[in-house]
């Protein structure tokens, strides 16, 4: 009986060892990650802001990793083609999206038909960076802040005129939160594109517009433009003096775009623990750095979790937005 048990004994501890030594040789067999080339998806097209900070930022992450960052241009729709394909992707870290809030949340709280889920498809990494934009008028407007432009609006609901670059549009939604949140209305004017839309307002065709503050900043410098408020819950880099809309009158307002790195969902946690590490790092790279400071944006770097707390609040207020406003893909 003794001896049985022993054997048995002896049995156990030979297979326990030999499965130590098979997972251990699995462990050393499995590449680092990355062991091949990244691909990162980008839904606008080559040239663009979107292309061009996606490409700083994939420079930067080959040379600290070890493997090539590609980037792929996949436009159309405002980057909502690029998630698509990209959320069905495989969820391995070596396919990735460099995404805005457009396609992330705009998008899919004006239109319940975008082809995924933004909140179960896909993986944050880390936010880029906070791009602010600018509340301008037109010198003629007879308001020198936003109080006085939101008592000139209630005073003459309608009369007021804002441009846009398109119904649904980040610059869109950004006057509608103001007018929302002050309980005023103005004229919406809905352009093809910021220059159109610029020139307009700056010949007085059009009283107000948001644009982003590199486009702007010049204009209001020349007295072209009367800056009001910036729309970030900071002041912009490259308009100190101006306050922003919270500031200014509008407490709790915040309206940004922003740029960001997502994996498909389902991506293991310690791949996207790795990219987070090497992206927060890379934002202290000189180019990386000068890229952001050219855009006069504010540098991001969140943790995966952050990020997908800060999607699900934007997600829930454009959707609010969108709501409040009545705005339908059909407008």
């Amino acid at each position: 009986m003794a001896s049985s048990n022993s054997g048995a004994a002896f049995r156990a501890v030979a297979i326990t060892m030999t499965l130590a030594a098979a997972t251990g040789a699995g462990a050393q067999n499995t590449p680092a990650y990355p062991s091949k080339p990244v691909t990162v998806y980008v839904g606008f097209p080559a040239g663009s802001t979107n292309d061009n900070t996606a490409r700083t930022m994939a420079h930067q992450l080959s040379e600290q990793m070890g493997q090539q960052f590609v980037v792929i241009n996949r436009d159309g729709a405002s980057g909502v083609i690029a998630a698509g394909q990209v959320a069905k992707m495989r969820p391995d870290g070596y396919s990735l999206m460099w995404a805005s809030a457009s396609p992330l949340v705009m998008s899919p709280a004006y239109n319940r038909n975008t082809p995924y889920d933004p909140l179960k498809d896909f993986a944050p990494v880390s936010i880029y960076f906070y791009l602010p934009y600018v509340l301008a008028a037109h010198p003629s407007v007879p308001a020198k802040n936003l109080r006085e432009l939101l008592a000139l609006a209630k005073a003459h609901p309608g009369k007021l005129s804002y441009g846009s670059t398109g119904v649904g549009g980040a610059l869109h939604l950004a006057m509608e939160l103001v007018l929302n949140m002050s309980g005023t209305k103005m004229l919406h004017v809905p352009y093809r594109g910021t220059p159109a839309m610029t020139l307009d307002v700056i010949a007085g065709q059009v009283d107000l517009m948001t644009n982003s503050t590199s486009m702007t900043a010049a204009h209001i410098a020349n007295g072209r433009l009367r800056a009001i408020g910036v729309t970030s819950s900071k002041r912009s880099v490259q308009l100190p003096d101006v306050p922003t809309l919270a500031e200014a009158g509008l407490p709790g307002y915040e309206f940004v775009g922003w740029y960001s790195m997502v994996a498909p969902g389902g991506t293991p946690h310690d791949i996207v623990a790795t990219l987070n590490r090497n992206f927060v790092r890379a934002l202290d790279a000189p180019a990386v750095k000068a890229n952001i400071a050219a855009e006069g944006a504010l540098p991001g770097g969140n943790t995966p979790e952050e990020f997908s707390a800060y999607l699900r609040g934007e997600l829930d207020k454009y959707t609010k937005l969108v709501k409040s406003a009545r705005l339908t893909p059909d407008n």
